[in-house]
């Protein structure tokens, strides 16, 4: 039996997000996507339509939902006001790579072609878009988005609310923190230990601090 599903954003995550379920449907019908939530006026958004805003979940009996928003502070808070009908949905397409014994927290959405490997550790409502990797005995904290083509070696520590940008490589045994961001293309040797903006070849955090000697 199919599950109603509701995707909470009609935005550009939202775009990838329905062409999501529509790849898991095609491999097992699963997903019975009734459409967006979204403020304001629009009325339908890639071929589904625009329920209203958040609140219309509450008018349904029972239904799944996924949030859709890149934006990791905000997807913490709408998730944890969602009313006691709403269950959170797990999306993952049928062309990732996912180890057996890899561990995917409630309500992440692994996209295709993206890798998580051996005894990988990814949190709740995590974002692993298309082509990206997450290496044998990662950890990546709930929250996180993981862009485009981004690596993460073997055995990194990823904090909760992080963003790895597109091309992103990071070494083995590197510890990101909480809150980090790692800038596209970045090259992250070292651990990083201050929340902000981290970018370049030797990657370097913008505005930290140098440590005396």
């Amino acid at each position: 039996m199919m599950k109603d599903l509701i995707i909470m954003g009609a935005g550009d995550l939202g775009k990838d997000v329905a062409w999501l379920v529509e790849r898991i449907n095609e491999n097992k019908p699963e997903w019975n996507l009734l459409g967006f939530t979204e403020k304001g006026e629009m009325e339908s958004f890639q071929g589904y339509p625009v329920l209203g805003g958040d609140e219309v979940i509450e008018n349904y009996e029972d239904v799944y939902v996924v949030c859709a928003l890149a934006n990791t502070a905000v997807r913490e808070r709408i998730i944890d006001t969602l009313p006691a009908n709403a269950h959170v949905a797990t999306l993952i397409d049928p062309r990732a790579i996912i180890h057996r014994t890899a561990q995917i927290g409630e309500g992440s959405m692994i996209f295709a072609n993206a890798l998580v490997g051996i005894e990988a550790k990814v949190g709740k409502q995590c974002v692993i878009l298309y082509n990206a990797s997450v290496n044998h005995d990662v950890e990546v904290g709930d929250y996180t988005t993981i862009y485009p083509n981004a690596t993460i070696s073997g055995r990194c520590v990823v904090g909760r609310y992080c963003e790895i940008g597109t091309g992103a490589s990071i070494i083995q045994h590197v510890t990101i923190c909480d809150s980090a961001r790692i800038g596209v293309g970045a090259a992250v040797f070292t651990n990083i230990k201050n929340p902000g903006t981290t970018v370049g070849n030797p990657a370097v955090t913008m505005g930290a601090k140098k440590k005396d000697k």
